[in-house]
């Protein structure tokens, strides 16, 4: 009995084992899932229990058959639009019928295709400021309309993205400053020159009260403290600059600019209103120690410095009338055009003509500068020396150029100088009078 219900019960089990080709399907689903991660555009033939069993790849020239394949509700695989990527059988009799095939499964064959990819790269063409961040994700691009303006390339929206302040915010760089004195800090002569003491400087500034603007050259001789704590006792203010040179002797900007900082908060209680205009160099392209080049980045390494420590003042650099008509670049970068000009050394200008010579001169800077304003830092007349043709040095002649200049000039003027200089050195077109420019006995 036990004999004959096994004997039975052996072939049900062949008997299932021979109408169910299982062998098949296990071999098909081990290909599909190799096959499914590493081909991007591929068809799954699953049966009515949704177990795959046959998969193909879509040639990319015929790609648009396949999409047929995957939407109908009866999928007939042929030969001629499908590329089998497995060793199928040729017979279709050992397929189950896919016209009860349940619906596959999503994700869909729309996202193995090519379409997201070319979606993404039309997107990616347009970058709204600020870009949005890479995303994977197959959300709808955002509408060109919608996103906020791009900021202006213009020059005039550069201090929105900068911390610096603009050059322009100080209405000095438009008004005209008072008529104003040249000092230097140094004392002696040609053989034992020293610094003069903090009595002495302060005793001169008294002397110069009358002018009220005074201009310094650079930092030496602790000229910056000095300079400051004496014009805030007689009301004047100061033109600060750095004596720059690639001689070897010239000072460093940046520590120019910290000592004023310094000086600014410990002597001026963080007040910049005492410094009305700064210049980096003074002559230093005529005398051919700095290119323009040069000129320019001091400037703008200068102003991006004080701005940024609070000084908004007009920041640029002096030289003479042909060497600044000779390099626009200079005015382009200076907030305010400012040039020296002496009439004594024009051997056919008197010392009675010294005003209108200055006025035809500062004219012709601001036609080449393109500006309607221009500071002249220096000028004045010797009041001893060699003859310069017209040109005589005298204590009369002097006299007879300043109220020249006066009567041409009532503001944006420094006389040159306020005392005389014994420490100098005459030079070859000097004519002997070096020394002697002081209009303070």
């Amino acid at each position: 009995m036990k004999s004959t219900v096994i004997a039975g019960a052996v072939a049900a089990i062949l008997g299932t084992v021979s109408g169910r080709p299982l062998n098949y399907k296990r071999d098909y689903v081990t290909e599909v899932v190799y096959v499914t991660e590493t081909v991007a555009d591929a068809v799954v033939y699953v049966d009515q229990d949704g177990v795959p069993y046959s998969t193909s790849t879509v040639e990319q020239m015929t790609a648009t058959t396949p999409v047929e394949v995957v939407t109908t509700s009866e999928v007939t695989p042929t030969s001629a639009t499908v590329v089998s990527s497995s060793a199928l059988p040729a017979s279709p009799t050992t397929v189950p019928s896919l016209s009860t095939v349940a619906p596959q499964p999503e994700p869909s064959s729309a996202e193995v295709t090519n379409e997201p990819t070319t979606a993404a790269a039309a997107t990616s063409a347009y970058n709204p400021p600020p870009p949005p961040p890479p995303s994977t994700t197959t959300a709808p691009a955002p509408k060109i309309s919608s996103p906020p303006p791009a900021p202006a390339p213009s020059s005039a929206a550069a201090p929105a993205s900068s911390p610096s302040p603009s050059p322009e915010v100080n209405a000095d760089a438009g008004a005209g400053l008072p008529i104003g004195v040249t000092y230097d800090p140094f004392t002696g002569t040609e053989q034992n020159t020293r610094c003069k003491t903090a009595d002495e400087v302060a005793d001169e500034f008294s002397r110069m009260s009358s002018y009220k603007i005074v201009r310094i050259y650079g930092m030496g001789c602790n000229i910056i403290p000095l300079a400051v704590q004496n014009a805030q006792k007689n009301g004047q203010t100061i033109m600060g600059g750095a004596y720059l040179s690639n001689k070897g002797n010239g000072e460093d900007l940046n520590t120019v600019i910290a000592t004023w900082k310094k000086t600014i908060d410990q002597d001026a209680n963080g007040s910049w209103d005492i410094l009305k205009l700064f210049s980096v160099e003074n002559e230093r392209l005529n005398d051919h120690d700095m290119t323009a080049s040069e000129v320019v980045d001091a400037i703008r390494r200068a102003r991006d410095q004080f701005r940024s420590i609070g000084y908004n003042g007009p920041v640029g650099a002096v030289d003479t009338v042909p060497a600044t008509i000779d390099n626009p670049s200079i005015c382009e970068a200076s907030d305010v055009v400012m040039v020296n000009c002496h009439p004594f050394f024009d051997q056919n200008t008197a010392a009675e003509d010294a005003g209108s010579f200055v006025k035809g001169q500062v004219e012709r800077v601001k036609s080449a500068c393109n500006t309607n304003r221009v500071v002249v830092t220096e000028t004045g007349w010797p009041h001893e020396g060699d003859p310069n043709g017209k040109a005589v040095p005298s204590p009369e002649n002097q006299a007879k150029a300043l109220a020249s200049i006066r009567s041409e000039f009532s503001s944006d003027v420094f006389i040159h100088n306020s005392f005389d200089s014994l420490w100098k050195t005459d030079w070859a077109g000097s004519f002997d009078a070096e020394r002697y420019w002081g209009v303070i006995q």
